[in-house]
């Protein structure tokens, strides 16, 4: 039987460790979409493979197909992302991307546009100075607008209207004027200064977000506002995101 080999720019969302000398981790590949991959001998240092599969790191890599996986066959460094790995807070915020887009993605599951946005959104990571909680909710803001569920902000979700949005709906998909507001089940009071917050987080590039200074209230209330919702729509929740909240709290 042709063995058949893989040639594919990936960013390495995890790893495990699978036996006594092999590592595999799962691999958000360009081409391919989300693929698991073995590192064999990875755990072993002097290895070839043994700084292969560390988490984040942008790389190009030949995989070729075995029974049960594929395994690497070459690897070469793009992007290694080291200040991800030499400070905790920026880890924990890329734990909880590189958690998002894991759970989000099936296997094989193709998506140019979500790959660049998560290549993207690591670099951020790695050479910026965000607070986590106010990038957190960017990325939040900026994934489930890419996925297909953006709220909207700019006027009322229910008619259109762009005056008295004082109130915001998970149900109905964001923010909804006060005449509105009993067409929606779930509406709870938003407040003007959040609101703002929303659609700034929404719009602005990363580079901004470093000179971004808001009190804690604000950061916290919008954080609660984008995870409700994320869980309203992606019908899931991320164990990473408590790393962050923690961290708020140190």
């Amino acid at each position: 039987m042709k063995m058949r080999f893989l040639k594919t720019e990936a960013i390495v969302l995890k790893n495990n460790l699978i036996s006594e000398t092999d590592k595999i981790a799962t691999l958000f590949t360009k081409k391919y979409g989300k693929l698991p991959a073995v590192a064999k001998g990875a755990r072993r240092s002097r290895s070839r493979f043994v700084n292969a599969i560390r988490p984040f790191i942008v790389a190009n890599y030949v995989l070729f197909e075995g029974q049960n996986y594929y395994y690497i066959d070459q690897w070469e460094l793009i992007e290694g992302h080291t200040n991800i790995e030499k400070d905790l807070a920026k880890f924990y915020v890329a734990s909880y991307v590189g958690e998002t887009i894991n759970k989000i993605l099936e296997e094989n599951q193709k998506s140019e546009r979500l790959y660049l946005f998560l290549k993207h959104s690591l670099k951020a990571v790695n050479d910026l100075q965000i607070d986590p909680l106010i990038f957190i909710s960017s990325y939040n803001l900026k994934l489930i607008s890419l996925l297909g569920y953006m709220p909207q902000l700019d006027s009322c979700v229910i008619c259109g209207k762009v005056d008295s949005m004082e109130y915001f709906s998970n149900s109905c998909g964001g923010a909804v004027c006060k005449d509105c507001k009993d067409k929606c089940f779930d509406a709870k009071p938003l407040h003007q200064v959040i609101l703002k917050a929303l659609k700034y987080f929404l719009k602005v590039n990363y580079e901004r977000l470093q000179d971004v200074k808001v009190s804690g209230v604000i950061k916290e209330e919008v954080d609660k506002i984008i995870t409700a919702y994320m869980k309203e729509h992606l019908e899931t929740e991320f164990k990473s995101k408590d790393f962050i909240d923690k961290l708020q709290n140190m």
